[in-house]
C-alpha cells in the first residue's frame, strides 16, 4: 500500500462495557493509542480497541467486549453454538494502492483445540455503525479469506483485496468479522481463540494490527 503522506491517526479514549447474553462478564476496555505508525518499510495501523469492538454468538443475540472465536463460551453457552468477533481499523490518509494488507495478531491463546475442531479460521469484511447484539447475523460485505495460525501466539490473514475495496470506496474505517467454519463440535467442551494481552474480557488497541506493505 504506497502512502502519499502516512501521518498519524488517534484513536480516542473509550470506555465500553457489555455483558454477553451468553453468560460471561465483560468488562470495561480502555483504549488510546496512535495508528498509522511506521513498522520498517510498513504502516502498521492498531484495532480500534473500544466500542466497535467485541463478541457475539452466532446463533442468538448477544455480546461482550472480549475478542473470542469458537465454542462453550462457559458453561450456560448452548452446545453447539458459538461466537464470533469484530474489530475495527481506522484507514491512514494517503493510501494511494494496494500492494499488501495483512490482519495479524500476536495475542493468542487458545483453550482446547479450536484449529482442528471447528475447522478453519477466516475474516470477512462487514460494515456496520454501532457494535451490538444485532450483529449476531450481520451478512458480510465480501469473501471471507483464511487466515493462517503462525506459531504459537499469532495468526495472519491477507485482507488485501477488501481493504482495497473499502479505500476505492472512500471509507475511513474497515471492519472485519472473525470465526471459525463451523459454530461448535457439540462435545460439551471449550475450543476457543482467544485475543488478549492478559484479561481474556478486555478489548485493547493493538490485539489485532493491519500491516501494509
Amino acid at each position: 500500500m504506497r502512502f502519499a503522506s502516512a501521518g498519524s491517526i488517534t484513536v480516542a479514549v473509550v470506555l465500553f462495557a457489555a455483558a454477553c447474553s451468553s453468560g460471561d462478564d465483560g468488562e470495561a476496555a480502555v483504549a488510546s493509542s496512535s495508528a498509522g505508525v511506521p513498522s520498517g518499510d510498513a504502516v502498521v495501523v492498531e484495532n480500534q480497541g473500544g466500542s466497535l469492538e467485541g463478541h457475539t454468538p452466532r446463533g442468538f443475540a448477544g455480546m461482550g467486549t472480549g475478542l473470542f472465536v469458537g465454542d462453550n463460551l462457559n458453561p450456560g453457552f448452548p452446545d453447539g453454538d458459538g461466537v464470533q468477533l469484530f474489530v475495527t481499523f481506522e484507514l491512514p490518509d494517503g493510501l494511494e494502492g494496494a500492494e499488501i494488507v495483512i490482519l495479524r495478531s500476536d495475542s493468542l491463546d487458545v483453550r482446547g483445540d479450536p484449529f482442528v475442531d471447528l475447522g478453519e479460521l477466516s475474516a470477512a469484511p462487514v460494515t456496520y455503525s454501532e457494535f451490538g447484539p444485532h450483529l449476531f447475523d450481520l451478512e458480510p460485505d465480501g469473501e471471507a479469506v483464511a487466515c493462517g495460525r503462525v506459531g504459537d501466539s499469532s495468526i495472519e490473514c491477507d485482507v488485501t483485496s477488501a481493504v482495497g475495496g473499502s479505500v476505492a470506496a472512500g471509507d475511513t474505517t474497515v471492519q472485519f468479522r472473525l470465526r471459525f467454519d463451523r459454530a461448535g463440535d457439540s462435545d460439551g467442551s471449550a475450543d476457543l481463540a482467544m485475543f488478549n494481552r492478559g484479561d481474556s474480557n478486555t478489548n485493547q488497541a493493538g490485539i489485532f494490527t493491519l500491516e501494509f506493505g
